[in-house]
């Protein structure tokens, strides 16, 4: 009797379970709730600059993330590139995505795999949300977001031309790797599981981990400006007046 109560008593302790985790989650969700409605409600209300809003409160968070691992003092003019580049930039997406979901149902991908006898192995919805992410990533983002991220950074930041040119000359190709590499799964995952409605705050969220890989490899701008001299004085042989030379110079490797 005793082992059978055991086991009864477990039982009900597994199958119990879920519905307390559940009920755990659902207590600590609870004091955000009022907050996530009011922002649902205002995204509802006003879809284009809750968005815009959004973007460029977390690509701040980003930056400043990123800045703050960095030994120079925090820089504002370089927080104020990545919040507007991000609200421009949110914009965008708000009226090309609708145009991505149109345009890309799966055919392409699915004739693709028709063409080599594969078509019966693919779900359409799955080829679809790829196919999405995509044209997002090949298209959009080396054709318009980085021309636009590397102009407009370059320029708050008060680059001329020819330094902005260097500056996305050097940083493109690696940035590109690693862009395809996040967003492409990120990118997967929203087209595929998110409500249209949270697919651009969706993708602000995701890009405050991007905007941190973004800021460390290009955020700042100083050294490509030929306003900024590399050392305080140029030196020679060391010995010249109010010549500095850094400490990593002092002992070569």
């Amino acid at each position: 009797d005793h082992q059978q109560l055991a086991v009864l008593s477990h039982q009900t302790i597994s199958n119990d379970l879920p519905t307390q985790i559940v009920a755990s989650a659902t207590a600590i969700a609870n004091p955000l709730s009022p907050v996530f409605e009011k922002y649902m409600s205002t995204l509802s209300q006003y879809p284009l600059p809750t968005k815009m809003v959004t973007g460029a409160a977390l690509a701040t968070a980003g930056d400043a993330i990123a800045q703050g691992r960095e030994d120079d003092d925090y820089d504002p003019s370089r927080g104020a590139s990545f919040a507007a580049f991000d609200m421009i930039y949110r914009a965008a997406q708000h009226w090309l995505f609708p145009i991505i979901v149109e345009l890309c149902r799966g055919q392409y991908l699915l004739g693709a795999a028709g063409a080599i006898g594969a078509a019966q192995l693919f779900d359409l919805s799955i080829l679809t949300a790829m196919e999405r992410s995509l044209a997002s990533q090949l298209i959009i983002v080396p054709f318009l977001y980085y021309p636009v991220f590397f102009t407009f950074t370059g320029v708050m930041q008060g680059l001329t031309f020819e330094e902005g040119l260097d500056r996305a000359k050097q940083n493109f190709v690696p940035l590109m790797k690693r862009n395809l590499l996040f967003w492409i799964p990120v990118q997967y995952v929203q087209f595929c599981y998110i409500p249209t409605e949270l697919q651009i705050p969706f993708l602000s969220c995701a890009g405050l981990a991007w905007t941190f890989i973004l800021s460390i490899m290009a955020g700042s701008a100083k050294k490509y400006s030929s306003d900024e001299p590399e050392h305080d004085t140029y030196c020679v042989i060391g010995t010249e007046s109010e010549c500095v030379i850094p400490e990593e110079e002092l002992f070569p490797p």
